[in-house]
């Protein structure tokens, strides 16, 4: 090997080793502004935040508020910002985010404390909480006061609602299921007497298949727990986060979610509880 290959293959090695750690130190803002991108996590299966709807559309108030964000990046870098939503899934959502694959992922995820040691997350732009979905005709006689013995009851695995209803309910004959849809199916042919989850996804499900929402009762009508949705971010980027909470916070959010919640006039009808 002649010496100008010996140097060559010196640089190289140099290179390798530290170019890894500079885009490590790049901030998501300086990383959008070279690229002009914006990589963006969205669930599919999370109704009404991000779901595919009986037309077959991508859509969700997730990806509107995304889409908000979007807009005030453009505004902010003065510049066009392409915009690529990636689909995240209640397994792959923390992760795609660690590894910067995405730049922010919106969905329906609770802000917990174990969380906020791996990712950041944004202030809260949806509060909700578990409750019962129950047919109309059983609600007289559910008894969420009692300790529901015996009383078949679906549930998802994995979420903050089962870690925290079935210690209340022990006595209940709690059912898995893998997702809303199946509960909600279950509900309907009188397989479970209610499913359990965040109301605001019960409703949403109720909705996406076609169901009268006055067939159903969600109870209590103050749920029993207390979930705050965050979009879910890189850590140690504050310019970005106070970008995202300036959105969150902006009143074109507000009358995002009266279009997307508004109980006269909003597809998905539910007073969104407001985070002390």
């Amino acid at each position: 090997m002649n010496k100008k290959s010996s140097i060559l293959l010196l640089l190289t090695l140099i290179f390798s080793c530290f170019f890894p750690r500079f885009v490590l130190a790049e901030t998501v803002l300086e990383k959008i502004k070279r690229t002009g991108e914006l990589n963006a996590g969205v669930r599919k299966d999370a109704i009404p935040f991000g779901y595919v709807n009986r037309r077959g559309k991508w859509t969700g108030y997730s990806i509107d508020l995304i889409h908000l964000i979007h807009k005030r990046l453009e505004k902010e870098f003065n510049q066009p910002i392409k915009l690529n939503l990636r689909e995240a899934t209640i397994d792959s959502r923390f992760r795609i985010v660690q590894r910067r694959d995405v730049d922010i992922m919106c969905g329906a995820t609770t802000i917990t404390q174990t969380r906020l040691k791996s990712v950041d997350f944004s202030v809260p732009f949806f509060m909700t909480g578990a409750q019962f979905l129950v047919k109309g005709k059983d609600a007289p006689s559910f008894d969420y006061n009692g300790n529901l013995t015996n009383i078949p009851i679906a549930f998802l695995p994995g979420t903050t609602t089962q870690e925290i209803i079935p210690q209340i309910y022990p006595l209940a004959n709690w059912k898995n299921i893998t997702s809303r849809e199946e509960g909600v199916k279950k509900l309907k042919q009188d397989e479970v007497k209610a499913v359990v989850s965040d109301g605001i996804l019960l409703l949403g499900e109720i909705v996406q298949q076609g169901n009268n929402i006055g067939d159903f009762v969600l109870l209590p009508s103050q749920p029993i727990t207390r979930e705050l949705y965050g979009c879910i971010l890189p850590q140690k980027n504050p310019q970005w986060k106070q970008l995202v909470n300036i959105t969150i916070l902006s009143p074109e959010n507000r009358i995002l979610q009266k279009e997307w919640f508004s109980i006269n006039r909003g597809d998905f009808p539910y007073i969104i509880q407001e985070p002390n």
